[in-house]
């Protein structure tokens, strides 16, 4: 038997996995309400930084030179490992009035800063279009995180209620903050195949309803698969001589992308289908309710059309897994 034909009969994600990874765009936790913004750290949120670390083959995070923030030991160390980088956008700099300054404002502590209603927007843009600039080169290989600990937004790219969201509650294992990263990346590392399977059934979920013949069954199947997936993955971390706390994952898909599986969701959410129970995580977390929910969400313009989500958002909760 050739070497590829083994792999693939041993590995059931042979050949599915992009050639360079999985990437994702991060931010310090900041918040933009179309007027002002309002950077609540100088960091990358340790608890968002370990999620990108364990799901995430790929980190970027731009420097902007209109708030330029530096990095903590955490992301030097992601640096060094080659898993992080910082590209600096040049576009926006001369409408923000940069000029020859090396940046507007810089800091590297964490503290509240806030920035006007016109440095601000260029800055938002900039890093929508670094995400824009990634998607367009590798399409469907980029994820932007968002939320109350990355970014919150408002941004013409992206449009209320033209998105699908899925929504894993209580369902997945997400590292604590303070998890050391030499740990983490060991971790990952020994637990592969486990992340690999999770993340790989998540981004093709809602292409493979969009290509079923028969999408009530394949939901419920999927449903299955996920259920399994996550059930692996909580076992795994409660092996780990760290703590994991139970978690929420949010995806997020542009209805434009993939409109036939939109539809059909679209359709159960009106016959009250927008939740399902799971049993097998549920019942490793003693009875908790664990399920996966649907429901609309943001949409993104100006994306090559893709099958998988371009944004994730992440919680905690407060008990360990």
């Amino acid at each position: 038997m050739g070497e590829a034909k083994r792999r693939k009969r041993l590995d059931p994600y042979f050949g599915m996995r992009p050639k360079n990874g999985r990437g994702i765009l991060l931010s310090a936790p900041i918040v933009y309400d179309g007027k002002v913004i309002l950077a609540k750290s100088s960091s990358v949120d340790p608890a968002e930084l370990r999620r990108a670390t364990l799901f995430w083959d790929r980190l970027v995070w731009p420097d902007s030179k209109i708030i330029s923030l530096g990095s903590n030991s955490d992301e030097k160390l992601l640096e060094a490992e080659g898993l992080l980088i910082r590209p600096r956008p040049t576009r926006h700099n001369d409408a923000a009035g940069i000029g020859n300054m090396n940046s507007l404002m810089r800091t590297t502590e964490s503290y509240d800063i806030t920035l006007g209603i016109e440095q601000a927007k260029h800055f938002i843009q900039q890093h929508v279009d670094e995400f824009i600039d990634l998607e367009r080169d590798e399409p469907g290989q980029w994820t932007m995180s968002q939320g109350d600990d990355s970014f919150v937004m408002k941004n013409d790219n992206f449009v209320a209620g033209r998105g699908q969201l899925m929504t894993l509650v209580r369902s997945i294992p997400l590292p604590a903050p303070d998890y050391p990263l030499h740990d983490l990346l060991e971790f990952k590392q020994k637990r592969s195949d486990e992340i690999v399977a999770l993340t790989q059934e998540l981004d093709k979920f809602f292409s493979q309803i969009a290509n079923a013949k028969d999408a009530d069954f394949e939901m419920s199947r999927l449903l299955r698969v996920v259920d399994k997936q996550c059930s692996d993955m909580i076992k795994v971390a409660k092996e780990s001589k760290r703590k994991f706390y139970v978690g929420d994952l949010s995806f997020s898909l542009s209805l434009d992308s993939i409109e036939s599986a939109a539809n059909r969701i679209v359709a159960w959410e009106a016959a009250g289908t927008v939740a399902t129970g799971l049993p097998l995580v549920g019942g490793l977390l003693g009875g908790a309710t664990s399920l996966v929910s649907f429901s609309r969400g943001i949409g993104a313009k100006n994306l090559i059309t893709r099958n998988s989500p371009f944004k994730v958002v992440s919680s905690l909760h407060k008990e360990l897994v």
